[in-house]
């Protein structure tokens, strides 16, 4: 049994009221707020490639550079960086892999002097602990003096410090024991997963450049008196109206105001067939001119563009942290403390319980703390995450954080929007019925001539009919929209209403009681069933009053898309609940449910409502939720579900509210993304999983738990070495395993 609210009707021919977009742009807001804070305490990883991050989110911004600049400047950076960690890769492994062996032949005595050799390992352990180490150290210090958590970094300063330190006075004491080889393998490994972190940017910014490529430089624009004027793209102002020849790029996005063309809009929407256009039809900047000649009017330019949009998220899709990725940080968090504690205890017990020399106890402690930090740890959540964010770029998928892919492995639930997500989003008129004494030529002129200056798509789309047809419109004047119910407007002193037959004007607060009574003429019983008959076809259906009479009927039809059926089908197979949420009447949702095989339906919902239904679902029911709509109506049940997906390209909510953003629009890719982050998910924590093993075993045989059946420590630094490259070499294999994903 279905559960419904019982709420009155969104009535599909009305806009957000002007508070309802001020509450949903400042829950957007927050929203941004508080994943830029998230994200700045979190990216303590980034660091070493902060400049070139400044660099990527300043692309599609008014900064008052052209991208191309920004992009010679990201070369730049990306050129010296590549460079420098090159050149310290190549130190480490020349360093290290020497030492490493050295140290393997001291173990089996194959060389001689153990005193020269300790000489000869201290000279190639110092430029890989102060080289290698150098940014480790600035950040661990930037954490101390920030009174941060201890994270990751720390565990590498505090264990290659007491390795190389540790080795340094068994070296001037004669004694056996060292870990040059450990802390230079811990900081060239670490080195080397940094690196792997660090081409996501290097990757990001080629995406971006195969982006900007789309914007051409220069465009001629025509002045207030006639003259044409070639001017570059950082100079296109707003209203300002500019040529586009067959075969150009469209400058930025605009009106078409002369001419007619067909437009190749393929690298923005994924529409493989061009778009006929003609007067007053939009256009996206970046997208490519076929064959004819056009004026273009613009109405964005710079940063608030679709393509700067697209741009702007592609730059900045990498640079939240996900809370998988903290994971080590929050291990790190109380391992460190936990590491210290055994390290302490197990040194005392040697040192006053056994009365073991005090060189063997002080063993104790540096051992355990060289083990206890894991090379595996610094490559175990990056290298899935630009794998995975690749691979769904690839696929024309944006996640804007590792965050959501992890949330996403966790969802139970998925939320669709009707119209313009299952549905194509372009409802055509089906039916035009007058009441006695009206023809439909009358009936189109007054809906079309009040719906003409509303927003809706079936506003358009009555619109669009009465052009079809080729009927005049008159101007209306008081043109108002009653949020949930309908649009009132005047012409010639006569009121006209257009409302769903649902909706209830008692409850409408924008008009008075005297005015509602106006519009309480009841509509004729055999309309009833032809409005009741219409509904179960799925088609929405509008009432036209005027002065409170009844005039007729308009009914639209939104075709499903064709992907919805197996989609649906798709994410239930998973396991996972489907349920579809509608501001449309309870026949026309469900009509569309019964087709793609929706059970669980909510219709008639406004935009608050349906977020109170997706807070019900997370905190009454504990499920983890995806909402997946598009257009403003959507925006704060996107915001408010764990994860908001986003259908297209070219809407603000794909661009503050959607984190993650089908590019192509295809429906289809929501099973990607679903199979993929669970896949990813499973592949980070299998990592950490190795990654801790390694500690669960070395710890305690580091401190000594074997010792009274062996009379040995036996954790000899080559068997840590070799410990290492094992689980190093598992998180490698199992991380790349990613590039094999396929649905």
């Amino acid at each position: 049994m279905k559960r419904k609210f019982n709420l009155s009707v969104e009535n599909p021919i009305e806009n957000l009221r002007d508070k309802e977009m001020e509450n949903i742009n400042c829950n957007i807001k927050l929203q941004k707020e508080v994943e830029v804070e998230a994200a700045e305490d979190s990216c303590s990883c980034c660091s070493s490639n902060s400049e070139l991050s400044q660099r990527l989110s300043s692309i599609g911004s008014t900064n008052g550079k052209s991208d191309l600049e920004d992009l010679k400047i990201i070369e730049k950076i990306e050129r010296k960086e590549n460079k420098e960690a090159k050149i310290l890769i190549l130190v480490g492994l020349t360093l290290t892999i020497p030492l490493v062996i050295l140290e393997l032949l001291e173990f089996y005595n194959l060389v001689g002097d153990s005193f020269i050799l300790g000489f000869i390992l201290l000279l190639l352990a110092t430029p890989v602990q102060i080289l290698l180490g150098r940014p480790f150290y600035k950040r661990f210090y930037d954490s101390i003096r920030k009174r941060k958590n201890f994270t990751v970094d720390a565990l590498v300063v505090l264990s290659t410090s007491v390795a190389y330190g540790y080795s340094v006075i068994a070296l001037l004491t004669n004694q056996d024991i060292r870990f040059f080889e450990a802390s230079a393998s811990v900081m060239t490994i670490f080195t080397i997963g940094e690196f792997v972190e660090s081409k996501v940017l290097r990757t990001t910014s080629e995406s971006i450049k195969s982006l900007v490529a789309l914007k051409p430089q220069k465009t001629i624009v025509i002045r207030d008196n006639g003259k044409q004027e070639t001017i570059t793209i950082e100079n296109l102002k707003v209203n300002d109206i500019f040529i586009v020849k067959p075969g150009e790029n469209i400058a930025t996005d605009g009106i078409v105001t002369l001419g007619e063309t067909s437009i190749d809009e393929s690298m923005i929407t994924g529409e493989s067939i061009p778009v006929e256009k003609r007067v007053k039809d939009k256009v996206i900047g970046g997208t490519i001119n076929k064959n004819g000649y056009v004026h273009v009017k613009a109405t964005s330019v710079g940063s608030q563009t679709v393509l700067a949009s697209i741009i702007e998220l592609v730059s900045k899709a990498k640079t939240n942290k996900p809370s998988i990725q903290k994971i080590a940080d929050r291990c790190a968090k109380y391992f460190i403390p936990i590491v210290f504690s055994i390290a302490i205890i197990s040194s005392l017990y040697w040192l006053l319980v056994v009365q073991a020399p005090i060189q063997f106890s002080v063993t104790v402690f540096a051992t355990i703390l060289v083990v206890s930090c894991p090379c595996a740890l610094g490559i175990a959540t990056p290298m899935v995450i630009s794998l995975a964010i690749g691979k769904a770029a690839k696929q024309g998928i944006i996640v804007k954080g590792g965050i959501y892919l992890e949330r996403l492995a966790s969802v139970d639930t998925v939320v669709f929007d009707k119209t313009g997500t299952l549905t194509k989003g372009k409802p055509e008129v089906t039916n035009v019925i007058p009441s006695s004494g009206f023809d439909e030529h009358h009936l189109l002129q007054m809906a079309a001539s009040t719906e003409i200056k509303s927003e809706h798509p079936i506003a358009r789309a009555i619109v669009k009919k009465a052009n079809e047809r080729k009927i005049s419109l008159f101007e209306v004047n008081e043109f108002n929209t009653m949020t949930g119910h309908g649009i009132i407007a005047k012409y010639n002193q006569k009121q006209i209403l257009i409302t769903s037959p649902r909706s209830n004007t008692q409850n409408t607060p924008k008009i008075n009681e005297n005015s509602i009574s106006r519009f309480k003429s009841k509509i004729p019983i055999e309309f009833e069933q032809r409005i009741t008959d219409l509904e179960s076809e799925g088609k929405t259906v509008v009432t036209i009053f005027v002065e409170g009479n009844f005039i007729g009927i308009i009914a639209v039809a939104d075709m499903i898309r064709e992907d919805a059926l197996s989609i649906v089908k798709k994410i239930r197979s998973m396991g996972k609940k489907v349920i579809l949420l509608s501001g449309d009447n309870e026949r026309t949702t469900l009509a569309i449910a019964q087709q793609i095989g929706i059970v669980d339906i909510f219709s008639e919902m406004l935009p608050q409502q349906k977020v109170e239904k997706i807070k019900y679902l997370q905190e009454k029911e504990n499920r983890v939720v995806a909402m997946i709509g598009d257009g403003i109506n959507d925006a704060p049940a996107l915001i408010q579900a764990d994860v908001g997906i986003a259908i297209g390209s070219g809407t603000d909510v794909a661009k503050e509210a959607g984190h993650i953003i089908l590019i192509k629009n295809n429906l289809s890719d929501i099973s990607f993304i679903l199979q993929l982050s669970a896949f990813s998910l499973k592949k980070i924590k299998q990592n950490l999983t190795i990654s801790f093993a390694y500690n669960s075993i070395t710890i305690p045989i580091a401190a000594g738990i074997l010792f009274g059946s062996t009379n040995s420590l036996i954790l000899t630094p080559a068997l840590a070495a070799l410990g290492w490259v094992v689980s190093d070499s598992l998180v490698f294999g199992n991380s790349l395993l990613l590039r094999k994903f396929k649905i």
